[in-house]
C-alpha cells in the first residue's frame, strides 16, 4: 500500500509538470500530454488491482463466563472442652475440705433437737468405683471428718458428743436433675467422747444434696436433707439423737 501511495505521488507530480509544460509550450504539444495522462491512468488502475486487499480478521467467538463456585457451607468450630478453674487454695495445700453446719430434729427440747458442726477432708475415689457403675471417673468422693453435737436426744435428755465420721458421696449426672449438680451419700459415725465422759456407740447417716455457687468466691455450697443417728455413750440408759437432718456444707480448698 505504501508503494501505491508513493507511485501516485510521483505520477501526480509528473502530471503537474507535464500540465505546466503544456501551458507554456505550443498547442502542438497537447497531444503528447493526453497520451501521458492515459498512460498514468492505466498504471494507476493496474497498481490498484495488484494492491493486496486486507481482509478484516474475524471477531473472536464469545466466551461464556465460568460458572460461580458452589457455595461452601460454613463449618462450625469444634467444641472445646473447658475445665472449670479450681477455687484458689487458702494456704496453698491443695486439700479439698467441707465445713458443715447441721440441725438434727429429735422433737424434744426448746429447739426440738440438736445443733452440730463438722469439718471433713474430701478425697478422690481411689477404688475407681464410678467407672465400675457407669458414671464418670470422678463421680465418687470420700469424706473423713470430725464434729460436735449438742442438744436433746429422743428421750428428752441432754446429749453432748464428739463424733468422727466416714462417708461415701456419689455425684449424680447433671442431666438426671435438669442440669443441677446433685449428690447422694451415706456412712458411719462413732462418738469418741460424749456425755458421761465416755466413748459412745456407732451411728449412721444418709443424705441427698444440691451443690451451687453462691458467688462468694469460696467454691461450691451444698444444701443437704438427710437422716442421722448419733449415740453419745454405750451404757444404759443410752443417749441417742436421731431424726431428720438439715445441713449446709461449704467446700473450701486449703
Amino acid at each position: 500500500m505504501k508503494r501505491l501511495i508513493a507511485l501516485l505521488v510521483v505520477l501526480g507530480f509528473f502530471v503537474g509538470v507535464v500540465s505546466m509544460s503544456d501551458a507554456a509550450t505550443a498547442p502542438a504539444k497537447k497531444a503528447p500530454a493526453k497520451v501521458v495522462k492515459k498512460v498514468v491512468k492505466k498504471v494507476v488502475k493496474k497498481a490498484v488491482k495488484k494492491a493486496p486487499v486486507k481482509k478484516a480478521a474475524p471477531a473472536p467467538a464469545p466466551v461464556a463466563p465460568a460458572p460461580p463456585p458452589p457455595p461452601v457451607a460454613p463449618v462450625a468450630p469444634a467444641p472445646v472442652a473447658v475445665k472449670a478453674a479450681p477455687s484458689a487454695a487458702l494456704f496453698g495445700w491443695g486439700l479439698n475440705t467441707a465445713w458443715t453446719g447441721s440441725y438434727l430434729m429429735t422433737g424434744k427440747g426448746k429447739i426440738n433437737g440438736c445443733l452440730g458442726a463438722s469439718a471433713s477432708v474430701v478425697l478422690d475415689d481411689m477404688f475407681g468405683l464410678g467407672s465400675m457403675v457407669g458414671l464418670s471417673a470422678n463421680a465418687v468422693k470420700w469424706k473423713v471428718g470430725a464434729g460436735a453435737l449438742y442438744g436433746v436426744d429422743i428421750n428428752g435428755r441432754r446429749i453432748q458428743a464428739l463424733p468422727v465420721s466416714f462417708d461415701g458421696v456419689v455425684m449424680l449426672p447433671a442431666d438426671w436433675m435438669g442440669g443441677m449438680s446433685t449428690y447422694v451419700g451415706g456412712g458411719l459415725n462413732y462418738t469418741v467422747y460424749g456425755s458421761g465422759k465416755t466413748t459412745g456407740a456407732y451411728g449412721a447417716q444418709v443424705f441427698v444434696g444440691l451443690l451451687t455457687d453462691l458467688g462468694m468466691g469460696m467454691g461450691k455450697t451444698g444444701f443437704e436433707l438427710g437422716w442421722s443417728a448419733i449415740r453419745a455413750n454405750g451404757s444404759t440408759p443410752a443417749l441417742s439423737a436421731k431424726g431428720l437432718t438439715l445441713s449446709v456444707s461449704q467446700m473450701l480448698t486449703l
